[in-house]
């Protein structure tokens, strides 16, 4: 009987263990490397030789009771390109990729171009964000996707609606400068989420993540 539970036990270990290995979650206040370290609140992702319409994003992190600001959490945003590439190589990380360190006021921003929508697809353009870090698991976050989009289908819109200022569905105006500029509001959650082979190179590349 003992050895049923063995082959029992250890069986149960390694279906684990694979299910870990296809999608990771991190819990607890991870110990960061690389781009994560001493990053800034405010980058440039996409700067003015990148082709494509200027973009200005910004906005606060904010705990789960959606109030309070949250410094010290890694905000990680990727995009596509002005095409709707992520990468020019099969299998590379997003070529227009960041990541910022909220601060004391949980603010981050980034400048970059307007993402493009997928080729020959009905996915509306967006921007990713995964978040990390400041005693908070890794998690997804709510994306961007852009009001006059017209790929925006109606039930992301309603969605968006239903979160208020974190919803992922944002109006878009001029600043000062000209450049076109989107406020976006980030709610933290308690849980950390699963993260598949594919979504792994924010997380990989500070050391957070298991190499392939």
């Amino acid at each position: 009987m003992s050895a049923l539970v063995a082959s029992a036990s250890l069986w149960a270990a390694l279906v684990a263990a694979a299910l870990t290995a296809v999608a990771p979650r991190l819990s607890g206040e991870p110990t960061a490397s690389g781009p994560c370290v001493g990053a800034p609140w405010r980058i440039v992702i996409a700067g003015p030789e990148e082709p494509g319409e200027r973009l200005r994003v910004r906005g606060r992190v904010r705990r789960p009771d959606g109030t309070t600001p949250a410094p010290g959490v890694t905000v990680y945003a990727y995009q596509t390109d002005a095409t709707g590439v992520y990468a020019r190589e099969a299998g590379a990380p997003p070529r227009l990729r960041g990541f910022m360190t909220t601060d004391a006021e949980g603010r981050y921003e980034y400048l970059t171009i307007r993402p493009g929508a997928y080729p020959g697809r009905m996915a509306a353009a967006h921007i990713h964000h995964q978040l990390w870090g400041g005693g908070w698991p890794a998690q997804w976050n709510e994306e961007i996707l852009f009001d006059d989009d017209p790929l925006v289908s109606a039930r992301e819109r309603e969605r968006s609606r239903s979160l208020g200022r974190f919803g992922a569905v944002r109006t878009t105006r001029r600043g000062t400068d000209g450049v076109l500029e989107v406020e976006h509001e980030l709610r933290l959650k308690s849980k950390g989420d699963d993260f598949e082979e594919e979504i792994l190179h924010g997380l990989r590349a500070c050391g957070l993540a298991p190499e392939r």
